[in-house]
């Protein structure tokens, strides 16, 4: 990143609005990732077998603890 860059090496010249610009750019770009390897899920059915046994499995456990407290 460009933080230590633009602050010489320390982080003594942070603003809260250099802050909160670092956070947005990093969801930014985490909601980006996530669309990315979302798109490729969908448009693959295998990778939708997977991620639908792992949904199954981890309802069936939920259901199990609940009904064992």
């Amino acid at each position: 990143m460009t933080l230590l860059a633009e602050t010489g090496g320390a982080a003594s010249g942070m603003t809260m609005a250099t802050v909160l610009s670092l956070i947005t750019e990093v969801m930014t770009a985490a909601v980006g990732w996530i669309g990315i390897i979302l798109n490729v899920i969908v448009e693959n059915p295998i990778f939708m077998v997977g991620i639908v046994i792992t949904f199954i499995g981890v309802g069936i456990g939920l259901i199990s603890r609940l009904l064992h407290l």
